[in-house]
């Protein structure tokens, strides 16, 4: 028997020593390679698709062929692949809830034991078939809890797809706000040049007949350039923004959008109070602090006892096991199991005393959202306030501008009595109100915009409500 003991030892030694050296080595390769980055490794290991697809339409055309918001909005919804993500992240939650509910039923098992034993008089090897089935008959509320952990989990989830649904159209509304903005721009730059174009000839012709002086001409000159520059700016920075667009909606390039908005649009920021059911944000917090209490009441649970019961099947392949000769080779068993952990070094303390703290940190979270949902409206309901003010200041000075510019025309061209500086000045401050207008509407707009947003608003105006996006049907 020693001689035994001393050969397996001899056999078992060097084997061990060969594992552990392989174990550390394939350690220390495994740390260096992950030092050294690779992008065609990554490639290669990763099997990454051809990323070099366009993204086409999903939607049909507008009747015009011209895009306008409503239509930019649902499209983006359609293939926004951050929509795609919070969806995927909603049905493996959903997988997680049946998973839980799982442990409500029998747990069936089935293996094979294939060993040596010399632990009783026919001692040798053998092998047997087992089958086991454990059933929970009670368990102080562990399966029930992680249940509930699941299902508010779930719903956490469907809140998220619902912020980002609401994020991808705030940007893609907004995205439409700056292009029909500077459209509006680069078209009143257009008529700025064209004007000073226009005066400009007449400067040219009352130069040849020796009415005007040269430097009328060159004032003239000087201020079409700075209008051409002015012009060029706007349709870089449309340029810029119909890319945004075309990126947000996923389609290829955006020659124009419609001018049109959202009948919600205009009353958007008048909300005398929040309310915190339709804002996904507040919802996603109420969730997790669900999913916390459950979490909580999970750890309680784990200290207390479960009783189950666990019958079992062993059906022997050879003679070889205990009592061969008074038991026959499929042997039943069946009992009914307690049991209550007494000592886990703490484990059970400590997870309990972490879900009490996730569940405060949760309380705080819902007070947060609210808060800021607070915050974010009324910002955007004072900045609007002001910004409508300032439209109305704004659309007198115009007026008063065209008028003085009437006068100023009539007394340089006519009576000589005004400078050609004063015509040029009243004329690029007329333009240059229209500028401001336009700038000021945009940001209205995009006030309303964050308005929606911070009260939820955003899929009931762009008609996103009982729509199937990605998947997935969004309820009011």
């Amino acid at each position: 028997m020693k001689s035994s003991k001393h050969l397996i030892l001899r056999v078992l030694s060097p084997l061990f020593l060969m594992t552990t050296v392989t174990i550390f080595k394939a350690q220390a390769d495994t740390a260096a390679t992950a030092g050294d980055i690779n992008t065609q490794a990554l490639e290669d290991q990763q099997s990454l698709p051809d990323l070099s697809d366009t993204i086409t339409n999903t939607l049909p055309p507008t009747a015009s062929g011209i895009p306008d918001m409503n239509y930019a909005v649902q499209q983006a919804e359609q293939w926004h692949p951050a929509i795609g993500q919070a969806v995927g992240k909603l049905f493996q939650q959903a997988a997680k809830v049946d998973q839980a509910k799982a442990k409500y039923y029998p747990q069936v098992s089935a293996g094979m034991n294939n060993g040596y034993s010399n632990s009783y008089v026919n001692a040798g090897y053998s092998p047997s078939l087992v089958l086991s089935v454990s059933q929970m008959l009670y368990d102080f509320g562990k399966v029930s809890s992680s249940v509930r952990a699941a299902n508010a989990g779930l719903a956490q989830q469907q809140a998220n797809v619902m912020v980002s649904i609401d994020q991808v159209a705030h940007d893609t509304a907004s995205a439409v706000v700056q292009v029909q903005g500077y459209q509006k721009l680069v078209t009143i730059a257009q008529q700025q040049l064209s004007a000073l174009q226009h005066i400009g000839t007449l400067i040219q012709q009352r130069n040849t007949a020796g009415a005007s002086s040269l430097s009328d001409v060159v004032q003239t000159n000087t201020r079409i350039e700075g209008a051409r520059a002015t012009l060029m700016q706007y349709q870089s920075a449309l340029q810029r923004w119909r890319a945004t667009l075309a990126t947000d909606m996923g389609t290829g390039p955006v020659s124009q959008v419609a001018d049109t908005l959202p009948s919600a649009l205009t009353d958007a920021c008048n909300v005398r109070q929040i309310d915190y059911r339709e804002i996904p944000s507040v919802l996603a917090a109420f969730a997790q602090r669900n999913q916390a209490q459950a979490d909580l009441d999970n750890a309680n649970a784990q200290m207390r006892p479960t009783l189950s019961l666990e019958p079992q099947v062993t059906h022997y392949l050879n003679n070889n096991y205990s009592d061969s000769r008074d038991l026959n080779k499929t042997q039943y068993s069946a009992w009914v199991k307690l049991e209550m952990p007494l000592y886990q070094g703490g484990g059970l303390t400590a997870s309990r005393d972490a879900a009490i703290q996730t569940l405060e940190s949760a309380r705080a979270a819902i007070r947060l959202a609210q808060l800021e949902a607070d915050q974010k409206l009324t910002e955007s309901q004072e900045q609007a306030l002001n910004l409508y003010q300032t439209l109305s200041v704004q659309e007198r000075q115009e007026t008063l501008g065209e008028k003085t510019r009437d006068l100023y025309e009539q007394q340089y061209l006519q009576l000589g009595t005004r400078p050609l500086l004063d015509l040029l000045n009243v004329e690029q401050e007329i333009y240059q109100s229209r500028f401001t207008r336009e700038q000021t509407l945009a940001q209205l707009h995009s006030l309303q915009l964050d308005c929606l947003y911070s009260t939820g608003k955003m899929r009931n105006a762009f008609a996103l409500n009982n729509r199937k996006i990605q998947g997935v049907v969004i309820r009011p």
